[in-house]
């Protein structure tokens, strides 16, 4: 039996960080821990903005039962992330780091238990940081969302059109010409809802809310991989 760890932080900031491990899903975790170390000099909070966006994209690639909208990766996928960031480990030296990982003792890593474990936090300040919310924020997000349900609605026709065209015949070829017509265009709804995304964000960036920085940052980076989006590639949407 391994030796018991000490408890990290208070009971009361323990049940909650457990709680957010595992109610937020990937991108909501690095969101609450970007807004609460944002403003810090340390390595952990706006410098590394761009490297936790990874983190996200990479849990939600190697968790195969829930995908994007998971929470938490089992050992076999803890593994797989620790060794895609550098910790190429033996079995038995991996699982020994994941029990340092595993905070609450679930035998999963949440995002925000590999934050906690690679930046060295104190999970009691880490859990009485505010996390800042206003409605200029909230607009963006909701504009946001818009964006990519447009995306997800013309993904879902190119599929729709590939399956019959695959069927082959006169209607297999129908189907085959629009989705090229598709693939070739520059969707009006989908611009449309990105000028709008874009008009909100530049409003929420005129708040001085510190605490709220890691989401906004969040969102304008969503925004921008949104404005990238071309028919003819294929498409992965992030779960808000």
């Amino acid at each position: 039996m391994a030796e018991e760890k000490k408890q990290p932080g208070s009971d009361e900031n323990m049940k909650e960080f457990a709680r957010v491990g595992k109610e937020y899903n990937y991108r909501k975790q690095a969101i609450f821990f970007l807004n609460a170390y944002w403003a810090d000099k340390d390595p952990c909070g706006e410098a590394e903005a761009e490297k936790v966006y990874g983190y996200v994209n990479l849990a939600g690639e190697l968790d195969k039962k829930k995908g994007e909208e998971g929470n938490a990766m089992d050992e076999f996928e803890s593994h797989r992330f620790l060794e895609k960031n550098g910790q190429t480990l033996t079995v038995v030296a991996m699982r020994q780091e994941l029990k340092k990982i595993d905070i609450d003792t679930d035998n999963k890593m949440s995002l925000l238990e590999y934050c906690v474990y690679h930046y060295k936090l104190d999970i009691d300040t880490l859990m009485t940081r505010p996390q800042g919310v206003n409605e200029a924020l909230e607009k963006a997000e909701a504009a946001l969302e818009e964006v990519l349900a447009e995306i997800e609605k013309l993904e879902k026709k190119k599929a729709k059109l590939a399956k019959k065209a695959a069927k082959g015949g006169v209607k297999g070829k129908a189907a085959q010409n629009e989705l090229e017509q598709i693939k070739a265009s520059d969707p009006m709804p989908i611009r449309k809802a990105l000028v709008t995304a874009q008009a909100a964000l530049r409003k929420a960036q005129k708040s001085k809310d510190l605490n709220a920085m890691g989401k906004l940052w969040y969102i304008d980076r969503e925004i921008q991989e949104a404005a990238k989006y071309k028919p003819k590639a294929d498409w992965k949407r992030t779960e808000l």
